[in-house]
């Protein structure tokens, strides 16, 4: 009798502590009423042809999605210039009271030193205290946000990518057979996560290899892995033609920048001897309408994730009878 009155007194107690927590707080989110924001985070450069392409793509998307009323405001941060770029489109969705923002890195591959290194840091998804140290010695302003933060793929987990590479490969071989052919994909390379970026290439190529009727892709890398010098490029250029009649170059960057597409890939083709026998256009993964579908369906697809985890999970009360 006295267990049973003591189990009673408990049920009383808990669900009035339930009922008091429910009216003392905010009301629970609805599913579907989740307010989501997107940021789309991209390296940034001191080219302005290439920071103007990132933001023509954010003005495209932001446009393509102002008819999606689970989609808030989306806004543009690059990494490293200005360095206090992403800390102040956090403070302004929180300023605005957002539940949630959808970051989506604007990279080539997922693992990189700017997105484990830097991005996970300068969002808040991870705090060690010696990164943060050693990044605001860099004279970055880390700013931890209120609202959730939940990351959207990168640009090589997707078909886009692939298809995107093969169109500017195939716009460079016109009607020309391309049996005698070979290609090689110039990325910008990583020091640390290497390894990442050569398994992108080489999936790339794969693919390639499949579409076209070119046996030979190879790949270099232009940025400051290698210090932006086009030895590497040249000596790649020089393996192909030993093997083919031609090759095609064709850069796996994300925009146009003069340092990288003029100064080390052009400057290295026309460094060849044999020049005749090789196909450059500066073209990079922007502007592509598929790229833009591509990076608005991982929104979309984050979008529902999030409203039916808020819908589901949010102010949920457990009845009495099942604790």
């Amino acid at each position: 009798m006295i267990g049973t009155t003591i189990r009673l007194a408990l049920i009383v107690l808990v669900s009035a502590v339930l009922l008091t927590a429910c009216d003392s707080g905010p009301a629970p989110a609805e599913q579907g009423k989740v307010n989501i924001g997107v940021l789309l985070i991209a390296h940034g450069s001191t080219s302005s042809t290439w920071n103007g392409m990132i933001k023509t793509f954010a003005d495209e998307l932001r446009t393509s999605l102002a008819g999606n009323d689970a989609v808030g405001d989306l806004r543009l941060a690059f990494i490293d210039e200005p360095k206090s770029s992403i800390a102040d489109e956090l403070r302004a969705f929180d300023k605005a009271n957002y539940d949630e923002v959808i970051i989506v890195p604007l990279f080539i591959a997922a693992e990189s030193t700017r997105s484990n290194k830097y991005l996970a840091y300068l969002i808040g998804m991870r705090s060690d205290a010696g990164q943060v140290k050693q990044l605001e010695k860099e004279g970055y302003d880390i700013y931890y946000p209120r609202t959730r933060v939940s990351v959207a793929p990168a640009l090589n987990e997707g078909g886009a990518l692939k298809k995107n590479v093969l169109r500017r490969v195939q716009e460079l071989q016109k009607d020309d057979d391309g049996e005698d052919m070979g290609v090689l994909l110039v990325g910008y390379g990583d020091q640390a996560y290497g390894q990442q970026m050569q398994e992108t290439m080489e999936n790339i190529g794969r693919y390639l290899k499949i579409k076209t009727d070119m046996d030979t892709v190879a790949y270099a890398f232009c940025g400051d892995l290698v210090d932006y010098s086009g030895e590497p490029v040249v000596k790649a250029i020089n393996e192909v033609l030993d093997l083919e009649e031609e090759v095609l170059v064709v850069p796996v960057l994300l925009g146009i920048d003069e340092k990288l597409h003029v100064n080390t890939i052009e400057a290295a083709v026309n460094a060849v001897p044999t020049a005749s026998r090789i196909r450059y256009a500066p073209t990079a993964v922007l502007p592509d309408p598929k790229i833009n579908a591509w990076v608005e369906q991982q929104i979309v697809a984050a979008v529902v994730r999030v409203n039916a985890a808020g819908g589901d999970i949010v102010g949920k009360v457990i009845p009495a009878s099942e604790l």
